[in-house]
């Protein structure tokens, strides 16, 4: 809300005149009616002695209390990633701007900084500076008061530092991060209390909604864990443990319902130093169907109740990253002469333009 339209609200709240408002802070009555038409602004002197006559705080005169919803940041972070598909560029600019708006929102800001960091990832040659701003948001939300946001923008400067080759900065980053496993310990015995408190309230749904939530997310961070385990154990050299992990990976799909795509990560991880086209071409093809094969969650035993309410990965996003690391990437370039190459690129660049 404006300076001016707080002004006339909490007079009009507080049963005041624009003459009791003036005579009180020494000037005119026209005066106070200019201000509260958005005409001029009270004086900086003025400003303590009219938020204490309005009952109010400096934040809220100024319009800092101001917010956006949830679902504001959701829209707007929705109609940005359409802006950044086609003009990347345009899209920081859109963000810049939203950000002046709003510049104590550090979840708009960080919002932002997740979604702009994904595309810019997707786009080839996009203008150094972008990138830039990113580290820069980050780098502004690991100061936050908030210990999620600012786990959150650790977690991602720790991540991109470690993409780019800055061990020594993420190493920094990573000595001062605080170990969250201490603050979130308490948080299975809050949701067992929790489930306990609605089946003593005949509330057996609200129970299982509960319940359906904390086994997808322990199961997703446990194939998260797993995935990193397997890696470790293949860069130590011991390449069967790593197969035997990557087992127990794909038997966690089928075993907690998650999602098909997950199946074939850890087998192109481990298929991809072979550099085995007749291996490689398949695993893409499947992990790209899985990527245009929508998650039922609704289907799953485990997930029906929370699956209204669970937003689904961006497929289309992830596709046409892997799609353009499949044509860009070096690494992949021995897959090019390989004769069933084009199609499978075709059938699916065709079918992200709609053909």
């Amino acid at each position: 809300m404006a300076m001016n339209e707080t002004i006339q609200k909490r007079r009009k709240e507080l049963g005041l005149t624009q003459e009791q408002v003036a005579e009180y802070l020494g000037v005119s009555t026209p005066a106070v009616s200019k201000w509260e038409k958005g005409v001029t602004s009270p004086d900086i002197t003025l400003l303590p002695p009219l938020a204490r006559l309005l009952k109010t705080d400096l934040n809220t005169l100024f319009g800092f209390g101001e917010d956006l919803t949830p679902e504001e940041i959701g829209e707007f972070c929705r109609k940005l990633a359409q802006k950044a598909g086609e003009d990347i560029a345009g899209a920081f600019d859109e963000a810049n701007a939203k950000l002046h708006e709003y510049p104590h929102n550090e979840q708009l800001l960080l919002n932002v900084a997740l979604l702009l960091e994904s595309k810019l990832l997707q786009t080839p040659k996009a203008p150094t500076h972008l990138d830039e701003i990113v580290e820069e948001w980050y780098r502004r939300l690991s100061g936050s008061a908030e210990k999620e946001i600012k786990n959150s923008a650790d977690f991602m400067r720790v991540s991109r530092y470690l993409r780019q080759g800055k061990t020594e900065a993420a190493r920094e980053i990573l000595e001062g991060m605080e170990d969250n496993r201490e603050w979130n310990a308490s948080l299975p015995d809050k949701v067992m209390l929790q489930v306990s408190m609605y089946m003593q309230q005949g509330k057996p749904e609200e129970a299982a909604l509960l319940l359906e939530k904390e086994i997808y997310n322990k199961a997703s961070k446990m194939q998260m864990l797993l995935t990193k385990l397997m890696e470790a154990e293949d860069a130590a050299g011991r390449e069967e443990d790593a197969k035997a992990i990557a087992g127990k990976i794909e038997a966690m799909v089928d075993a907690f319902d998650l999602w098909e795509y997950n199946r074939y990560v850890p087998k192109y991880f481990l298929a991809e130093r072979e550099k085995n086209a007749d291996v490689m071409l398949p695993l893409l093809d499947k992990m790209l169907t899985a990527l245009q094969t929508p998650w039922p969650l609704e289907d799953s035993v485990l997930y029906h109740r929370m699956a209204p309410e669970t937003k689904a990965p961006a497929f289309s996003d992830m596709k046409s990253f892997l799609l353009n690391q499949l044509e860009s990437d070096p690494e992949c370039a021995y897959l090019h002469r390989h004769p069933d190459y084009e199609r499978i690129l075709g059938k699916y660049k065709n079918e992200i333009r709609g053909k």
